[in-house]
């Protein structure tokens, strides 16, 4: 099976400043060990391969220099779409496995750990069975001394047993989130830890959302509103939520745009980082202030099923037809090569493998990269280091 190269890898240089609705889906029938399927991913291998290129239009390629074996150099990782338990569930572990040999200090889930749907509910007794290979396959981490961070989906929280399921499964959110403390939120409805919460780690604050659908709940905007307020000092701002405020797969709903936007735009935040669309992509996106905001979409870790950019999102990435079979050569808005191409259902999409986020941070400079699952005839499973020089 042929895949699309997805590796992207960038850097900006920060200065200092003051509802889609898809089909649901039901893989019950499925083991719910997950791994049915899974024959030709045995043999993968974790790689990430660097493509340098400039992520912002405000500075060029040759000044953003990241340091290598600075003490101020970290890692974490942003995972989305996990939809366990699915056939492609041993792709997860192996994930977890190169993270942890990459020596991440926190993993991010930006929601859709499971499969849950308003159609499903006669598949409550397995709600448990479900969150049990999610909490399994990330306790891993946890016994590294990895922080996990997650916040639930839309396949999380359809249906109340979904949502108690998500809720009791991160019951003990501080005990994933060690060594780090949590800033707990203590709103109403959704604006509560385990669903709303941040952390701070050297300067740099993380604000998690619940952010299932494209609105945004009231009572979560009031603590998002407030979170970032208290962080008005922080070196950087990231905001995690499920659904990306700019839809890259369709058109972008104006409404959710004008209330969530102002939201991260007066709360000063550099970057919102959302998952949910099973595509990678980097864009710089122009709020209704007129102000201008990096959204980040991470892909879908297990690879379980992908989308396409919308023919607006290829058109902005400047695709271009090469080779055999209609290959579309594209160039996402804030730099980074990557392919359509025919996956086994004959759609034209940007990978057929899974996809997660990496962000290294050295003093004001953030690198991004973004791994695949490559092919591979080693049994072993690596994750190669993410840092690059730029000279």
């Amino acid at each position: 099976m042929r895949l699309a190269a997805v590796l992207v890898l960038g850097a900006l240089r920060i200065a200092s400043s003051s509802g889609c609705a898809y089909a649901p889906i039901d893989t019950a029938d499925t083991a719910d060990t997950g791994d049915a399927g899974d024959a030709d991913d045995d043999q993968a291998l974790l790689t990430i391969e660097p493509v340098g290129t400039t992520c912002s239009a405000r500075e060029p390629l040759s000044s953003l220099i990241v340091g290598s074996g600075t003490p101020q150099q970290w890692s974490f990782a942003v995972l989305s779409d996990l939809h366990l338990p699915n056939p492609r569930a041993a792709t997860v572990d192996r994930t977890i496995e190169g993270l942890i040999a990459l020596g991440v200090r926190l993993v991010i889930v930006t929601g859709d750990h499971t499969n849950g749907s308003d159609r499903v509910d006669h598949r409550r007794g397995r709600v448990k069975a479900w969150w049990a290979r999610v909490t399994d396959a990330l306790e891993p981490l946890h016994d590294a001394g990895i922080a996990v961070l997650p916040i639930a989906g839309n396949h999380d929280t359809y249906l109340s047993w979904q949502h108690e399921g998500y809720q009791q499964a991160f019951a003990d959110l501080e005990r994933w989130a060690a060594p780090f403390k949590l800033n707990a939120g203590t709103g109403l409805g959704e604006a509560r830890t385990p669903y709303s919460y941040s952390l701070d780690v050297d300067g740099v604050h993380f604000a998690l959302a619940h952010v299932v659908d494209q609105a945004i709940d009231r009572d979560v905007a009031d603590w998002l509103t407030d979170d970032l307020a208290a962080a008005a000092n922080a070196r950087l701002r990231f905001v995690f939520g499920h659904v990306p405020l700019f839809s890259v797969i369709r058109r972008p709903a104006r409404q959710f745009v004008d209330r969530f936007g102002p939201i991260l735009d007066h709360g000063h935040a550099d970057f919102y980082v959302a998952g949910h669309e099973h595509v990678t992509w980097d864009e710089t996106f122009s709020l209704p202030s007129g102000d201008s905001l990096r959204q980040v979409t991470v892909g879908c870790a297990s690879g379980f099923y992908v989308f396409s950019p919308s023919k607006a999102a290829q058109r902005r990435a400047a695709c271009e037809g090469h080779g055999e079979h209609g290959t579309l050569s594209c160039t996402m808005p804030n730099g980074g090569r990557f392919e359509l191409v025919r996956d086994r259902s004959q759609r034209m999409v940007e990978h057929d493998g899974n996809t997660f986020t990496v962000f290294t941070v050295t003093g004001d400079d953030l690198l991004i990269s973004r791994p695949r699952e490559r092919r591979s005839r080693r049994a072993s499973t690596s994750c190669a280091g993410a840092g690059a020089n730029y000279r």
